[in-house]
């Protein structure tokens, strides 16, 4: 009798692996349907599948980046979908009031980011700075900071403020990231002490004997203050080793020849 037992627990085992066997196997070649009904084959179904694949990711990062806009999937799929049959649930002025409102959210939201970051800034800067000046960095008037790297021949001779120069550099930020190098070139830089380039190095490389290397410590209002640029946040202290490498000396004119 156990044996029987046994044998029909064993049966209703196998049938039911069975069963889950047959069950996983449909819904994968259902999966398999699915997926070879929505294949994007044309060129027009992947344009629209990448632009509305976009659309979302622009939702998504906004969501993500400022908390104080969020939304509804389901709702903001609701409304994509039924503007595409023709069909809404809004009427257009109360449309566009809402796509206002989401717009002044988002600006605030941005506003509101850009001052938490440039607080943080400013209490990173603050923080740099006084290290370096218990590090021993000569501070100018400005508030230029700098240190001698290496040291020049003696005579040698220093920049006057109409000259220009020849020098070799890397920049970084704070967080020691490099944001340009003319040493990763291998191509030196050549500018004039008249203008042109941001006012901690007209200022620093005027300190500079030929041959010698120096470590410039830039507050941002000596480099490129609260807007920054593509490579370098607003509000940014910048730490260049600079090396002067020659005074350019202008070229003589080529006599022009008399008949």
């Amino acid at each position: 009798m156990k044996y029987k037992i046994a044998a029909l627990a064993v049966g209703l085992l196998l049938a039911g692996c069975q069963q889950q066997d047959a069950a996983q196997t449909e819904k994968k070649a259902e999966a398999e349907q699915t997926q070879e009904k929505t294949a994007l084959v044309s060129d027009v179904d992947k344009m629209a599948y990448a632009l509305g694949a976009d659309m979302a990711n622009t939702v998504k990062r906004i969501s993500g980046e400022y908390k104080a806009v969020t939304m509804s999937d389901e709702a903001l799929l609701r409304g994509f979908s039924e503007a595409l049959k023709g069909q809404s649930a809004l009427q257009e002025e109360e449309i566009r009031q809402q796509v206002m409102i989401f717009q002044q959210k988002l600006q605030f939201a941005q506003q509101q980011k850009m001052q938490e970051e440039a607080a943080k800034r400013d209490e990173e800067n603050t923080a740099f700075m006084a290290k370096k000046d218990a590090e021993g960095y000569t501070k100018t008037e400005s508030g230029l900071r700098y240190k001698v790297l290496t040291e020049a021949a003696e005579g040698a001779a220093v920049p006057a403020a109409t000259d220009k120069v020849k020098v070799h550099y890397t920049g970084r930020l704070i967080d020691d990231s490099v944001f340009d190098s003319s040493v990763e070139r291998d191509q030196p830089f050549e500018f004039s002490l008249t203008g042109g380039v941001i006012q901690g190095w007209l200022e620093g490389v005027k300190l500079m004997p030929v041959g010698s290397k120096y470590q410039f410590v830039i507050p941002p209002e000596l480099g490129y203050g609260p807007r920054g640029n593509s490579r370098i946040p607003g509000n940014s202290i910048l730490v260049f080793d600079v090396e002067l490498l020659e005074i350019v000396q202008p070229k003589e004119a080529t006599p022009s020849a008399k008949e």
